[in-house]
């Protein structure tokens, strides 16, 4: 699995050197959620794991503008 992270890491432009911390910080409870979270600490945008309650309800983000 821990290569399968680090390769989703490099496809999402994460930095070697926090890659590595990243990795080090999870090694004992690797889980996408931890990694994300370790992720948004760097601040980096989440990769693995998907916050529903920041979709509208017509399934796009708040944030976004209407069309």
């Amino acid at each position: 699995m821990q290569l399968s992270v680090i390769y989703e890491l490099r496809a999402n432009n994460v930095e070697e050197e926090h890659i590595e911390l990243i990795m080090q910080r999870v090694k004992n409870r690797l889980s996408e959620k931890n990694i994300d979270a370790e992720l948004e600490k760097l601040g980096y945008s989440k990769i693995f794991t998907v916050d529903y309650d920041a979709y509208d309800a017509d399934y796009t983000y708040d944030d976004e503008e209407d069309y």
